[in-house]
């Protein structure tokens, strides 16, 4: 394969690498002396500027939940998300909840990456050959062969931290940093994260497995 030809498809690679979203966790930690298991009732945050997205994520995560846990949009509550705070524990505590999942944008990291001009070398349509390989002429691909021109490609990360905290103590056991590559919404990071980080949650003992 010519040098040039392999050049353009590591370009149209990286390209379109650009495009798709993709959730992944990055680090975890969870409290080991921690034996209390699945919360009987969570109160869960999200915590984002944009009120209309925190009410859509908290109301996507309680519905994802399973129907063995009483669970309850932290925007129902009207409780700030400060779970550290004595009066925020003391008026879970006196609502019934035994826990607190909450997640809160750390960043959003935006890089710009130049994809230099890349000459593809194309053969005829759908590989129509001439002959055996070693005879083809070499003149029929020249009217396929183009450059492309540089490519300025944008690269988008957002970074969330999720966690779980014990009631009424306030006391975090567990913890886990996501990173989302080029999402095309903040709507579709709250669909990724939901099976990623509820999976990660059954896997440590902190949800009842489906």
């Amino acid at each position: 394969m010519p040098n040039r030809l392999i050049l353009t498809l590591l370009a149209a690679v990286f390209l379109l690498a650009g495009c798709g979203g993709m959730s992944t966790i990055k680090t975890s930690w969870r409290d080991g002396a921690d034996a209390a298991g699945s919360p009987r009732k969570l109160a869960v945050f999200v915590v984002v500027k944009d009120d209309n997205l925190r009410r859509m994520a908290e109301n996507r995560v309680v519905q994802s939940l399973q129907p063995g846990i009483a669970a309850e949009a932290a925007h129902q509550l009207g409780l700030s998300p400060e779970i550290e705070t004595p009066d925020v524990r003391k008026g879970l505590s006196e609502a019934g909840f035994d826990a607190a999942l909450l997640a809160r944008l750390v960043s959003v990291d935006t890089t710009q990456v130049l994809v230099p001009a890349q000459p593809p070398f194309l053969p005829e349509p759908f590989l129509w050959r001439r002959g055996p390989y070693p005879f083809y002429p070499f003149q029929p691909f020249y009217p396929y062969a183009y450059t492309t021109s540089p490519q300025v490609i944008e690269n988008t990360r957002v970074i969330i931290e999720t966690l779980l905290y014990r009631l009424p103590e306030g006391k975090p056991v567990w913890t886990a940093v996501t990173e989302s590559f080029n999402p095309a919404s903040s709507s579709e990071v709250v669909e990724d994260l939901i099976p990623l980080i509820g999976r990660r949650l059954r896997d440590e003992g902190l949800l009842p497995a489906r």
